[in-house]
């Protein structure tokens, strides 16, 4: 019996020809922050140094301090302009990232991936086993959900994949941990029951220690977010979102804190996000500057208090100090 040939996926050249305005308009309509969009567009020509401090004062309302920086909102935009070591891009790269957390941690940690590819036409995206989580190994929040039973316009989705292959993350926010580094499509098992997206656990590493852990829910839907300390107590302050309901400590605290401190322990500062599944427990990505430094610590006196934690290199701006030689070599 011969089965018909499915019919092969349909260039990127091709879709740009018919679809652009359209994905145009469409991106148009669901910019979550267009004041954002704007600014990257009317401070191109800025430096780097200047784009963020315009930022800083746009967004906070002062002017910011990068030489001597108070809050944790301008250490992390002092480290983008500082700190040029290569593990930033091993941070950076989802791809790398899975080396870091398998060599340090086993692979047991890892969410099980389907497949990478160079090009956006060569991603399989109608055979691929549903449900899973089709993103870019660079960048941030380029994410496409792949549920069973569930219409996805996949011509569109294969256009947005090549047009976040061909983006500039450096660029877009002054983010240097991103230039230089090959983007590639991959795919990974989604987690959970395929419909509700598991909470995401963000441990947040600044002078060698977990200072604060976030927990995020709906972050593709009413997105909220819970601070706690690491004794799982909720704090009253917030970053940026609204709460929701306290979350049940979870079961792997401690195992949680101890494996992001193994993760950090050669970088300055680091972001670790986790998700926990019954007894399993697994990392999702490293960030190097969560938000650009442009999320908001609610009140502002908090962020000046984890910003007492990060004690500032002694040695040259470029180096995040001598633990981090070792693994030198695998980032490059």
């Amino acid at each position: 019996m011969n089965l018909p040939t499915p019919p092969a996926p349909t260039s990127c050249r091709a879709l740009r020809k018919g679809s652009r305005l359209r994905h145009f308009l469409r991106r148009l309509r669901n910019l979550r922050r267009p004041d954002l969009w704007m600014a990257r567009r009317i401070g191109r020509s800025l430096s780097d140094r200047h784009y963020l401090a315009w930022g800083h004062l746009f967004y906070f309302g002062h002017w910011p301090d990068y030489d001597r920086p108070r809050s944790l909102n301008e250490h992390i935009q002092a480290y983008m302009l500082r700190c040029r070591s290569p593990l930033l891009h091993l941070a950076a790269d989802k791809l790398a990232t899975r080396q870091h957390v398998a060599a340090t941690l086993g692979e047991q940690y890892l969410v099980p991936l389907i497949g990478q590819w160079d090009r956006a036409e060569d991603v399989p995206l109608e055979t691929l086993p549903r449900p899973c989580v089709v993103k870019t190994s660079v960048g941030s929040g380029q994410v496409w959900f792949l549920r069973p039973g569930e219409f996805v316009d996949l011509p569109m989705l294969r256009l947005s994949l090549d047009r976040w292959l061909h983006t500039d993350y450096g660029d877009m926010s002054r983010e240097w941990c991103y230039h230089g580094l090959t983007n590639r499509v991959m795919a990974e098992e989604m987690l959970g029951d395929g419909r509700e997206l598991p909470a995401d656990y963000k441990l947040y590493v600044i002078g060698g220690q977990v200072r604060f852990i976030q927990v995020d829910r709906g972050r593709f839907g009413p997105h909220t977010r819970n601070l706690y300390d690491t004794q799982w107590r909720l704090l009253e302050e917030r970053l940026t979102l609204p709460n929701h309901a306290p979350d049940p400590r979870p079961a792997r605290l401690e195992e949680m804190l101890d494996i992001t401190h193994r993760l950090a322990e050669p970088f300055e500062f680091l972001r670790v996000d986790c998700y926990v599944l019954g007894d399993r427990l697994y990392i999702g990505e490293l960030t190097n500057y969560p938000g650009a430094g442009f999320e908001r610590f609610i009140p502002q006196s908090f962020a000046v208090e984890l910003g007492a934690h990060w004690p500032l290199p002694a040695a040259s701006a470029g180096s995040v100090g001598t633990k981090g030689d070792r693994l030198r070599a695998q980032a490059g």
